[in-house]
């Protein structure tokens, strides 16, 4: 390392080190960093010793490999990257289960039916009359009620003269 760098470091850290002593709570319980760790790392990098500890990183081996296939922390990584939202989420659906393929969909030929094809009846089920979700809870027993039951009752209206003098048909 030149010297010019050592001294940048080594104002750096004195620079880490001031910001430690005016460091202030912003809210009840929030954990001080750790100012002087960090600062004593620059100081050793500076003068050459070699960075013992948990924040050593070793060079991530990214590859095309799923979830399971990496080593736990850098896969933990990974995912955290994937979940940040910068990429597509089908993404990180992709890194975890794999890539998912759709089943191929069979095309219409077209092709005319044949004597022997059986006669075919086109129904349309409406199920929408029989699904009913739940509205309400009764707060005595503590059960759901799937629907009002209200039925509908045709209102009257009555008329009454429109002021620009339009007429309705009676």
């Amino acid at each position: 390392m030149l010297q010019a760098e050592k001294v940048s470091a080594y104002r750096e850290a004195q620079n880490i080190l001031a910001l430690g002593q005016k460091w202030q709570r912003l809210t009840p319980g929030e954990k001080r960093p750790n100012f002087e760790r960090s600062a004593k790392n620059i100081l050793r990098r500076a003068v050459g010793h070699k960075m013992v500890g948990r924040h050593t990183h070793r060079a991530m081996h990214v590859h095309n490999g799923l979830m399971h296939q990496h080593e736990p922390r850098e896969a933990r990584r990974i995912e955290r990257y994937l979940k940040s939202g910068i990429v597509h989420p089908a993404v990180l659906h992709s890194f975890r289960q794999g890539a998912v393929r759709k089943a191929a969909t069979v095309a219409y030929r077209g092709e005319e039916l044949r004597e022997d094809d059986p006669d075919v009846e086109h129904i349309v089920a409406d199920n929408s009359e029989d699904v009913h979700y739940p509205t309400h809870m009764n707060t005595r027993s503590g059960a759901f009620i799937s629907r009002h039951a209200d039925t509908a009752v045709p209102q009257v209206v009555s008329r009454r003269a429109d002021p620009i003098g339009y007429k309705q048909d009676e």
